[in-house]
């Protein structure tokens, strides 16, 4: 009868560890436990734009948030806000040049048969006549050889391995 009941009591308190395990699964994939998850509105956006340790465990991070920059203080002890302002606006983006374009170029100089170029030569000539011209390789390449006496007693020596390999072989001998 005693091991009856205890076996009833062990099921039953694993029977309600398991729904307590159930139910915290299900709030926290829903979001209702901690910090709520974003519904019917888009999510903040956050991009750390940098970040320097200025000590140990401190250290100053710079984070856009919708439109604004925040300059926060982090350490051990919490989060700090030092400054905010408005964010700069994004930087336009360069220019890319596409097959079609030098397609175009190419098209346009095989008109005028004086100027007719190597495939991509209009762009290598445009490039070459902007940047100052400097030698490749400014020092001779210089190659150094150690002699016999230089390795001497180093392990890059012939001699040390020769000695090596006849202790080996006296003490297998002897």
């Amino acid at each position: 009868m005693d091991t009856l009941v205890i076996v009833l009591r062990v099921a039953l308190s694993l029977g309600v560890v398991l729904a307590l395990m159930w139910v915290l699964h299900r709030r926290v994939s829903k979001g209702q436990l901690g910090r709520p998850k974003a519904r019917g509105r888009r999510a903040a956006s956050v991009e750390v734009v940098g970040r320097t340790g200025i000590g140990g465990k401190a250290s100053v991070v710079v984070v856009d948030v919708e439109g604004e920059r925040l300059v926060l203080g982090v350490s051990e002890h919490g989060v700090a806000l030092l400054t905010s302002g408005q964010a700069p606006a994004p930087e336009p983006e360069l220019a890319i040049v596409t097959s079609a374009d030098r397609f175009r170029a190419e098209l346009e100089q095989q008109d005028d048969p004086a100027t007719i170029l190597p495939v991509g030569a209009a762009e290598t000539a445009e490039v070459t006549a902007s940047l100052p011209m400097r030698p490749r390789n400014r020092r001779p390449q210089r190659t150094f050889v150690p002699t016999n006496r230089q390795l001497h007693g180093s392990i890059l020596s012939a001699d040390t391995w020769r000695q090596a390999a006849a202790a080996l072989r006296d003490r297998r001998a002897g």
